[in-house]
């Protein structure tokens, strides 16, 4: 027998053993686990600024058109005026935020603290309200108060969000669609990537067919959007919520 070939037999056998004793006692993820890994991007939006000045680029980040940018700053200014937000003395907003019977949660909402949401989304649990099966933005007249609002319990925010904007081929209007999927309640056909929110050739991704399959959708997302930035920027001024 020739020894040499024996002895590197067994080491052979040796090796290939401990091999799969540490392939069997190693904790592998599940392939689903290793797939969001693997293809989950970073938030695009991270680190904007919500300031006044600001808004116009937030707006065209966010992915809305030159002439949606125009709506959606006309609309600001409209409630800003409207609400006194640039009078300490009279402003509803700061008023609204500073009676808030839970500082915490709504730090947690609207600074990006102790979030898994970024606070475009984190916020809407605070700054829609359900009325009569419509989901749209608070009148900041009509609420004494900010609270975490009951339909947003069930909604599958976290989800369209990953889903949508975090996607390894983020489309240029996401936002936009994830959050008209969240507003109209029909979070399961952007999961199921259904029209119009498919990616497949024939299900497509159509805001204008989002729009047709769910009549008044734009105007409650421009009014959300609007809002949503003139709270996040009383929230992060001088002395506001998120300032300490």
């Amino acid at each position: 027998m020739n020894w040499r070939l024996f002895t590197v037999g067994l080491a052979l056998a040796a090796g290939i053993g401990v091999n799969v004793f540490l392939a069997m006692d190693e904790q592998i993820a599940p392939p689903d686990a290793r797939t969001k890994v693997e293809t989950r991007t970073a938030d695009p939006l991270f680190g904007m600024q919500h300031t006044a000045a600001a808004r116009q680029g937030n707006f065209q980040k966010m992915g809305f058109g030159p002439e949606e940018v125009q709506t959606l700053t006309k609309i600001a200014a409209a409630w800003e005026q409207r609400w006194h937000v640039q009078d300490a003395a009279q402003d509803l907003i700061g008023a609204r935020i500073e009676a808030t019977e839970d500082s915490d949660g709504l730090v947690t909402a609207l600074c990006g603290t102790g979030s898994s949401l970024p606070v475009r989304y984190a916020a809407m649990g605070w700054l829609l309200q359900e009325t009569r099966g419509t989901i749209a933005v608070l009148n900041y007249e009509d609420v004494p108060l900010l609270k975490l609002e009951s339909w947003s319990r069930n909604a599958r925010v976290q989800a369209v969000y990953e889903d949508a904007d975090l996607a390894p081929e983020r489309k240029e209007d996401s936002v936009k669609m994830a959050m008209a999927a969240i507003l109209t309640r029909d979070e399961q056909t952007l999961l199921d990537h259904a029209s119009p929110w498919g990616r497949a050739i024939f299900a497509g991704w159509s805001w204008e067919q989002v729009q047709k399959k769910h009549p008044g959708v734009q105007k409650r997302l421009y009014d959300y959007v609007a809002v949503l930035h003139l709270t996040l920027e009383v929230a992060n001024r001088e002395n506001g919520l998120c300032a300490g």
